[in-house]
């Protein structure tokens, strides 16, 4: 056991180093890029000292929200709400939530984070897989005996009610984890869930010594692991040389089954523009969305247009979605902008689409070269269009 005296100093000494590393010749050098080194080691302290310290009782459990419009990790999806809470494998959990007016969501045991070289994903349930009353109300049991006649989803015979709201708990799961899609932020149902432990018959504690000190510890820990996996993870992937292209769509290791991502580096001039054109999906949800290198963060997501869904993109006269990836105003609705950045990853994602198509990227040399069916936009339009993003911001997450 560390004291949280001497784990406090530890976790400190920690956050230095890791702040020294963000210095060496593996990491961009320019002032833009030194700031937002310090902003992202800033944000992974917040949400390493909520996830391990805030809410980290087993026994006490609520779920927390990270990876939003300002706590930003292992390039979150802007259009998700992240919920996660720490669990016992050996107990017994009730989630209760109110879905009313939810596009999706997916429920999921992990093994732990990526970061730390936990990949493990154990139960999965949609929201198509589960029981909701007619208010809305959702409950899910998690662990302890399996109900008789439950099946698990994929399995039950055609025709039959969806199975009963319960997931096992694997002896490696460690955090539930809830994923709410909100293609469209104005209008999509904005979920809320609870989760109590249903096992124990205790109250709770003041602080525990142990338990801060362990937890300052593992917090620090994950701080540091995580600012160097998110570095390698990209500059290793094989995305790294797929430049003004787009990878096929595919799973993703620790990633949903029903989700499909591609994505590809944007190596673009000052006055270039990569053009990307795919067939409308027959898909629950898709996205296209850019990030920042390598810190693997959302863009802006306020203030900016950095992100692109099947209910806020302009879909062209012939059925074709066209985005422009530039630095500057193009004068077309489905405009990502860079902020300026010369590069970066672009990343989309298809979820529950059977065939995904495959996007087609090509570089073209100014606005005047964009296709003539691409819908255009002027800036009052702009404007609103940007208007319309904070407020569907403020909504979404209370700001």
């Amino acid at each position: 056991m560390t004291e949280p005296a001497d784990a406090w100093v530890q976790m400190c000494e920690q956050l230095a180093a890791t702040g020294r590393r963000l210095l060496a010749d593996d990491f961009p050098a320019t002032p833009e890029d030194r700031a937002e080194g310090f902003r992202h080691l800033a944000r992974l302290t917040v949400m390493a000292l909520q996830s391990h310290l805030e809410f980290a009782d087993v026994d006490f459990p609520a779920f927390h929200r990270y990876d939003d419009d300002a706590v930003k990790w292992g390039g979150p999806n802007v259009d998700n709400h992240y919920l996660r809470a720490r669990i016992d494998p050996t107990g017994t959990y009730l989630i209760t939530g109110c879905v009313d007016g939810t596009r999706d969501l997916i429920v999921s045991t992990h093994e732990g984070d990526m970061a730390l070289e936990q990949y493990g994903v154990y139960a999965e349930r949609q929201l198509a897989d589960l029981e909701v009353d007619a208010t809305g109300t959702l409950r899910i049991v998690l662990g302890g005996p399996q109900p008789p006649g439950h099946q698990p989803p994929g399995n039950q015979p055609p025709g039959n009610q969806p199975p009963g709201n319960w997931m096992p708990l694997a002896p490696e799961a460690t955090i539930v984890m809830i994923r709410t899609y909100l293609a469209d932020w104005n209008a999509d149902g904005v979920a809320w869930f609870d989760i109590e432990r249903l096992d124990r018959d205790v109250a709770p504690t003041r602080a525990d010594s142990a338990f801060v000190g362990d937890a300052l510890e593992r917090a620090g820990a994950w701080v540091e692991r995580s600012v160097d996996y998110w570095r390698r993870y990209l500059e290793t992937s094989p995305v790294r040389h797929v430049v003004n292209r787009l990878t096929p769509p595919r799973s993703a290791a620790g990633g949903s089954d029903r989700i499909r991502y591609g994505a590809g580096w944007w190596e673009l001039s000052s006055d270039q523009i990569l053009l990307i054109e795919f067939d409308a999906p027959n898909a629950d949800y898709w996205s296209f969305q850019l990030y920042s290198t390598p810190w693997f963060e959302s863009l802006d997501v306020r203030n900016r247009l950095n992100s692109f869904t099947g209910a806020s993109a302009a879909v062209d006269s012939d059925q074709r979605i066209r985005l422009a990836v530039g630095p500057s105003d193009p004068g077309v609705a489905n405009w990502l902008d860079t902020e300026g950045r010369p590069s970066g990853m672009v990343s989309y994602r298809f979820v529950g689409c059977d065939n995904p198509p495959a996007p087609i990227a090509t570089v073209i040399d100014g606005s005047a070269a964009l296709p003539e069916t691409m819908v255009r936009l002027d800036p009052a339009a702009r404007t609103e269009q940007i208007r319309a993003r904070r407020r569907g911001i403020a909504r979404r997450f209370h700001r």
